[in-house]
């Protein structure tokens, strides 16, 4: 008999659950389990019934997925639906024995879960959560190598955000203003100094509004952005700034300037700009 007290009557259901649960995005289990982040959204957001074979490839990869330890219990109600739906404990390990019984009255079954009541959420789709030392989490859409293309298509379409993936980074305190997250393609950027920015990487940008594009756009040798245009995502160090054409100088960190030239873009071309803030090393690479 299916448990009816959650909303958990589909597979993307119930895979949606788990993963939140365990606080893993379908990306990173695609990333690390070789899937296709496609199929996993598209399981997980119903937009199509999960064939036998697609059920399976995930039930595997949840299985194999070392960092995170999904049990065959929690896999066996996954794709059944039967039973009581799994619960777990503040650090997403599974409870084989539950301390109370799911009340049928209830709207939803009472979870053992982190407090979230102190997440705040911001215009731009930024999430802050406090933390117990005083220091808050953001989460914020995360632009992945294959995304590059079609971010350019998908910048201002508020469904094509929403099913990208999510990126979580400590910060000291709150900050106003909108933050995405970019995975980093290619070496252009790549020095091989400690500041590089590799293939892999992650970088964290702020958004710079289109008003403040008519100031000074870089300091000292240049600046670091992630650039949107029509022709899709760059990530450049912006060293020259005309400022009354509306033209920036775009270079590559990388000294091999006949594999990677200096060259001009115009603002008006540009849809967005992001200062790096942050770049977070590909754990591989460490």
């Amino acid at each position: 008999m299916k448990s009816t007290t959650l909303q958990m009557d589909t597979f993307g259901d119930r895979l949606k659950y788990l993963l939140d649960i365990k606080k893993v995005t379908p990306y990173m289990l695609a990333k690390e389990q070789d899937l296709s982040a496609g199929t996993l959204s598209r399981a997980i957001n119903n937009k199509h019934k999960a064939t036998k074979a697609t059920i399976i490839s995930i039930c595997n990869a949840l299985l194999k997925y070392e960092e995170v330890k999904f049990t065959q219990v929690e896999v066996d109600w996954l794709v059944k639906g039967e039973g009581k739906t799994p619960q777990f404990d503040r650090m997403g390990f599974y409870k084989p024995k539950i301390s109370k019984e799911p009340n049928p009255n209830d709207e939803v079954v009472p979870l053992d879960l982190v407090d979230e009541t102190a997440v705040t959420t911001t215009p731009s789709g930024s999430e802050f959560r406090e933390l117990d030392n005083g220091s808050v989490l953001l989460t914020i859409p995360l632009v992945p190598e294959y995304a590059y293309a079609s971010y350019a298509h998908g910048w201002k379409d508020p469904e094509y955000l929403e099913e990208l993936p999510k990126y979580s980074i400590v910060l000291p305190q709150p900050e106003k203003g909108r933050f995405r997250a970019f995975e980093v393609k290619g070496d252009s950027m790549n020095d091989n100094s400690l500041n590089a920015i590799c293939h892999g990487d992650v970088a964290i940008g702020k958004f710079i509004e289109p008003d403040h594009w008519g100031y000074k756009l870089y300091t000292n040798g240049g600046t670091d952005y992630v650039i949107a245009t029509h022709d899709g995502l760059i990530i450049k160090r912006i060293v020259g700034h005309n400022i009354k054409e509306g033209i920036i100088t775009c270079a590559s960190k990388n000294p091999d300037k006949n594999e990677y030239p200096t060259y001009e873009v115009r603002l008006s071309e540009v849809y967005e700009l992001y200062i790096v803030r942050k770049v977070d090393r590909d754990w591989t690479k460490r």
